[in-house]
């Protein structure tokens, strides 16, 4: 099989955000403190790329390329995620935090993360602080039990759809930079009530920060767009787990106002960002394009 009838939509799309982040490195290259970081980041994803697309093209039962093909989204989008901070302030260097606060002041009458305090419990902010933390593995029970399964064409469209809304969101993020109320000096002046805990409060809370190298992810809150993109897609592909997705889900809103992390409309954008995902991959589903990429993952003979 030639390396281009391989292809997947998951490669194309991881391809196309590469690209748009190779010419984001170049524009800023002059002006940035990460050439060497950079060119050795992206250079790799562009060779980790090309060495997954070989390996699928040439049909193997080998124990490593089952796992390189198996982690090879998750390994591309953290490694991917990991270069906005290289670029990102350079692309666009406003902070529009001040607009954000101001909109949310404007809707609700109140800064949400001020009028929330009057809930500050150390129990509820560990609680919180849980379920905050609670979204990084949440896409991976769905995607994790839909390839136990073998439900490969629904694998293929579920993580299709959760590329879509993190791609889309990345792009936002240079559009719309922004800390979050958590930084945002103003609001943070208002906020008279420290978050503490019980026992992992700190620790998830510095963990958290220190891996997450960029600081200008607030608008649109990805937090919301992927815990709404697990609940669409369970709803579709596992209706049974609602009892146990709905209140999570809900829960994980409500610490994005309450960890200080978002503003309200951080999540009406990852709401809205969501929605217009889904509509795109499911017309792209049903479009001719579709037909033109082999699935990512297939049952082997």
């Amino acid at each position: 099989m030639k390396w281009s009838k391989s292809l997947s939509a998951v490669d194309i799309i991881n391809a196309l955000f590469w690209l748009v982040m190779v010419i984001f490195y170049l524009l800023t290259y002059e002006q940035s403190s990460f050439k060497r970081e950079g060119l050795y980041l992206l250079g790799g994803l562009g060779l980790f790329m090309v060495l997954v697309i070989g390996v699928r093209s040439r049909p193997t039962n080998s124990v490593f390329a089952k796992v390189l093909l198996t982690l090879y989204p998750a390994i591309f989008l953290i490694f991917v995620f990991d270069s906005l901070h290289m670029v990102l302030p350079y692309i666009n260097p406003n902070v529009y935090d001040e607009a954000l606060a101001n909109a949310d002041f404007r809707l609700l009458g109140v800064h949400p993360t001020v009028w929330i305090e009057r809930m500050i419990h150390p129990y509820l902010t560990e609680f919180m602080y849980y379920l905050y933390l609670f979204y990084f593995p949440m896409p991976l029970i769905l995607l994790g039990y839909l390839y136990k399964q073998k439900q490969f064409k629904a694998l293929d469209h579920t993580i299709l759809f959760y590329f879509t809304v993190y791609y889309g969101s990345y792009l936002l993020y240079f559009l719309v930079p922004a800390l979050g109320p958590k930084s945002y000096k103003p609001l943070v002046e208002l906020q008279k009530v420290p978050l503490e805990g019980l026992y992992f409060t700190d620790l998830i809370r510095n963990t958290i920060n220190s891996l997450e190298h960029n600081k200008f992810d607030a608008f649109p809150s990805l937090h919301a767009a992927i815990s709404l993109t697990t609940l669409i897609a369970v709803a579709k592909y596992r209706r049974k787990w609602l009892v146990f997705f709905v209140p999570v889900v809900i829960g994980i809103f409500i610490s994005l106002i309450y960890c200080r992390y978002h503003y309200f409309v951080d999540i009406i954008g990852g709401v809205v960002w969501t929605l217009i995902s889904y509509g795109l991959v499911e017309w792209f589903a049903g479009s001719k394009w579709s037909r033109r990429w082999v699935p990512f993952y297939e049952e082997k003979p």
